[in-house]
């Protein structure tokens, strides 16, 4: 199966829901003092974003990849889109990419995306994303996690190497008397600001450094670039 569709099936397994809703309160402090409304959420997974920020007053659009991630997210009544950004049309006031999007691309698929964000935003529209700080993949992200609920049991290991991060999701699904073993991996990429301001095409504003885990040191930054 697909990484990414087989993490959608595990995600809500994982104790991930303070460290999410804290990040996304962060972009929606940003975003409040950006005076936008409409928004793009590339790479919008069930919807959680999306729903705090339909409560926040704004107007939210989502897309992602993962056609498992969307069908879950059109449970929850949201207007979402299983496409890839470079195939999509609309125009917006900003474009989000939230809780690792970006570290999913390598440089060259990077080059692309962002002309394709450059594309779909308005004149002065922004362009806000996280990454994973050199930290947070080495010291917070990498190692091994397991859990389970009624059905289902679950292990994440993930390792580090040569800027890389490869995690192999290996997942036991109750099926009638037996357990069905299903198996992906999804890899992640340390990107330093200084490339990243490099290869996008719009300007960069500021940094905002996060630290969601209490840990030594800051473990992922949001950027924030504007249309020029």
């Amino acid at each position: 199966m697909n990484g990414l569709d087989l993490y959608a099936k595990v995600e809500h397994l994982f104790d991930f829901e303070d460290v999410m809703d804290f990040l996304w309160g962060k972009y929606i402090e940003e975003l409040k003092k950006l005076n936008v409304k409409t928004i793009l959420d590339i790479g919008c997974g069930t919807g959680g974003f999306m729903l705090k920020a339909k409560e926040a007053g704004f107007d939210v659009v989502g897309i992602d990849i993962s056609e498992e991630m969307i069908n879950l997210a059109k449970e929850k009544g949201l207007e979402v889109y299983h496409k890839d950004l470079c195939e999509f049309s609309g125009e917006f006031d900003v474009c989000v990419a939230i809780f690792d999007v970006v570290n999913y691309m390598d440089d060259e698929y990077l080059k692309n995306f962002f002309k394709c964000v450059k594309n779909v935003l308005k004149k002065d529209g922004y362009f806000l994303f996280d990454i994973n700080t050199f930290y947070g993949f080495d010291e917070i992200a990498q190692g091994t996690i397991a859990v389970e609920d009624e059905d289902k049991f679950a292990v994440l290991n993930s390792i580090f190497e040569d800027d890389k991060m490869v995690t192999k999701i290996t997942l036991f699904e109750k099926n009638s008397n037996c357990y069905e073993k299903q198996e992906g991996e999804i890899i992640q990429y340390f990107h330093k600001n200084a490339k990243l301001k490099k290869l996008n095409p719009l300007k960069f504003e500021k940094k905002i450094k996060i630290n969601l885990y209490d840990g030594d040191m800051p473990d992922k930054e949001v950027l924030i670039f504007k249309q020029k």
